[in-house]
């Protein structure tokens, strides 16, 4: 399957073989990527179609082709980068202003965004994502073919960076800034936490006036917790970055996925007890691919009306229609999705309203996220 972004051939730079376990091979079918994963990113694009946080004007769709990305203190596939369709078509008219070279190339607008979900939780469960910016696997492709090298993996190692490597080992692109090793962090980020310090810088004597400049040498005042000698160390090459990646970066590492932690248990909260919609209102929900039957069943399926959605091709979602009514306690239900693929999902719901009592059943959802 061969996509063009970026005027290239994204197939050709990415030989397209399925990924193995334990393989550096990057590039999978968007079937082959774990479905809670899968429906994470799925839910993220239907959630913003058509807001003020979508610039395609819902034109959108999650495209077939995945790339899986690795981080230098990972063994595993560390993020998947899902392809994104803008919708934007070859007939749509264009003009170009101005004149004279500008001196480089014009920052056209993209044809394809992304979105980056992490693997597990060493980082958020969405890491990144735009709808107005290439992903950053064409980027790189892009920047190594100019340079005629290939790319054989891809990693991800900052918020913003993303590494380019042959099959060699070696640096083949890169987009966004390498962050530089830093020496001296303490190995618990948590135990510096909240320990302020501040560095004062006066003259050691009060002048007369602002006329009166003082010659002497001022004075410097340390106060609170003693600041950490910390400094950043220069690196030959990507090669070296790598090897010390997850020796120096650690305590920010785990920071990082200490952060995320909350997210994740929000995740794992929804995926077990179910997610709360309001009486009287309608809850958006991705389908996994466009040709699908759905159908709800339990407590709160009486509340319920299904409708499907218009969506691009490709794509498919429904709408959760909760009948306006007073609950005496909130009623669960479940949507259960058949793909003609032969996927099944079965996706918990609970229907809660504003008169719904504080004193909830056993075992409810609402106790979980009310904690």
């Amino acid at each position: 399957m061969v996509s063009r972004g970026a005027g290239i051939a994204y197939a050709e730079i990415f030989p397209g073989a399925p990924f193995i376990q334990g393989s550096k091979q990057m590039q999978i079918h968007i079937e082959e990527v774990p479905t809670a994963i899968r429906r994470r990113a799925a839910q993220l694009l239907e959630t913003v179609r058509g807001t003020e946080m979508d610039p395609t004007g819902g034109r959108a769709r999650l495209m077939p082709q995945v790339t899986a990305l690795f981080r230098p203190d990972l063994d595993e596939v560390a993020y998947y980068e899902f392809a994104v369709d803008l919708g934007r078509g070859e007939d749509r008219p264009a003009a170009i202003t101005g004149r004279g070279d500008r001196g480089g190339k014009m920052a056209m607008p993209a044809d394809t965004g992304f979105i980056i979900a992490a693997s597990k939780g060493h980082d958020h469960p969405i890491a990144h994502w735009s709808l107005d910016r290439e992903p950053p696997s064409r980027q790189i492709a892009a920047a190594a073919e100019e340079k005629g090298g290939k790319v054989a993996r891809i990693f991800k190692v900052d918020a913003l960076s993303y590494v380019g490597e042959t099959e060699d080992g070696e640096m083949a692109a890169q987009t966004g800034q390498l962050p530089l090793p830093i020496e001296g962090l303490p190995d618990d980020m948590e135990k510096a936490r909240g320990r302020i310090s501040s560095t004062l810088v006066r003259p050691s004597q009060k002048p007369k006036d602002d006329g009166d400049p003082l010659q002497d040498k001022p004075e410097t005042i340390n106060r609170g917790a003693r600041p950490q000698r910390v400094k950043l160390r220069e690196v030959e090459s990507w090669a070296q970055l790598r090897k010390v990646y997850a020796k120096t970066f650690g305590p920010l590492l785990a920071d990082l996925a200490r952060n995320a932690a909350p997210a994740w248990e929000i995740e794992d909260l929804v995926a077990k007890m179910g997610e709360g919609i309001k009486t009287g209102t309608t809850h958006r929900v991705a389908l996994l691919e466009s040709d699908a039957a759905v159908e709800v069943s339990g407590e709160g399926a009486r509340l319920v009306r299904i409708e499907p959605l218009d969506t691009p091709e490709g794509s498919g979602a429904v709408a959760l229609h909760v009948a306006d009514e007073a609950l005496p306690q909130e009623v669960s239900f479940e949507m259960h999705v058949s793909y003609r693929s032969g996927l099944r999902e079965t996706l918990p719901f609970f229907a809660v309203s504003d008169s719904t009592p504080s004193d909830r059943k056993p075992g409810s959802g609402m106790n979980f996220f009310e904690e």
